[in-house]
């Protein structure tokens, strides 16, 4: 199970996974902004990446 103290003890690959499989309920939008914010951080490690 996923919560804030297991978080700190995943590996780089383990927490880009999660956030890859992560998705806002709609009309959330503090989850809307979230996931938004994990999307685009992804995207700024993979082009640090290249």
């Amino acid at each position: 199970m996923t919560n804030p103290v297991t978080v700190k003890y995943m590996s780089r690959s383990e927490i880009e996974s999660l956030m890859y499989s992560m998705t806002a309920e709609s009309g959330n939008r503090q989850a809307e902004l979230f996931e938004a914010l994990v999307r685009r951080l992804l995207e700024l490690m993979e082009q640090e990446g290249r």
